[in-house]
């Protein structure tokens, strides 16, 4: 009886375009998941795992939230004083 192999979609390769300014995101991201490593060029379309894409995914996510509150506190203490 043959064992259907069935593969995991988060190793399954996606593409992936960091962005690129001549500023602040200019050199290339690093990125370690256990014990694996990837160097990911900017402003180059490039094929990464699944996992990885998603990781770079919810850190974006975080920056964008820790970047609202920062905007929100400052605002509020504009307010105060």
């Amino acid at each position: 009886m043959a064992e259907s192999k069935k593969k995991n979609p988060l190793l399954e390769l996606v593409s992936f375009k960091a962005f690129k300014d001549d500023d602040k995101y200019k050199d290339d991201v690093f990125v370690e998941i256990n014990g694996k490593a990837w160097q990911i060029k900017r402003g180059e379309w490039v094929k990464i795992p699944r996992y990885v894409y998603n990781y770079l995914m919810r850190s974006q996510e975080q920056d964008n939230a820790t970047y609202r509150l920062m905007e929100h506190e400052s605002s509020a203490y504009a307010k105060i004083g």
